[in-house]
């Protein structure tokens, strides 16, 4: 049984989400207001979404027939991967004969460039973004980084 100043979880109008909250009133044994401890706001008490009586878990979501999401394949069928990883590795082989610069701030860069970053490890310059950034792909994120400028063909 909940008490006067215990915490509950409920819904805040004012957050837009369930939070914790510090129970302020109560008729009987329901919890009327409650104070949310995030935003400080005091307010009739209201359950959490989805929650139809507070002392109940939420119900379990329904598995409809047909909802399930499959993984893309190819004729041969394996799966296409659209990591961040499996696109590095595809522009490494692509550009394999490209020599591999080490970043540098100031370097002049063209896209399909090969870069080798001391904390990134190796990449490819994607494509410039501003006259002094570029976005480049490394294995495990892509990153805008600071150069020196693009490269005129």
């Amino acid at each position: 049984m909940v008490r006067v100043a215990e915490e509950v979880l409920a819904y805040c109008g004012n957050c837009k989400m369930d939070l914790k909250a510090t129970v302020v009133a109560m008729r009987g044994d329901q919890v009327v207001r409650v104070q949310c401890r995030t935003c400080r706001g005091e307010r009739a008490f209201r359950a959490p979404k989805g929650v139809i009586d507070p002392g109940k878990a939420p119900p379990p979501k329904a598995v409809t027939k047909g909802t399930s999401k499959r993984a893309t394949r190819t004729e041969t069928g394996e799966k296409v991967d659209h990591s961040v990883g499996a696109e590095w590795r595809k522009e490494m082989n692509h550009r394999k004969e490209r020599p591999l610069n080490t970043y540098s701030p100031k370097m002049m860069i063209g896209i399909g460039d090969r870069i080798a970053h001391p904390t990134f490890g190796e990449g490819v310059v994607l494509k410039p973004i501003h006259p002094n950034k570029a976005e480049i792909i490394f294995e495990m994120d892509i990153k805008v980084l600071i150069v020196g400028g693009a490269r005129t063909a």
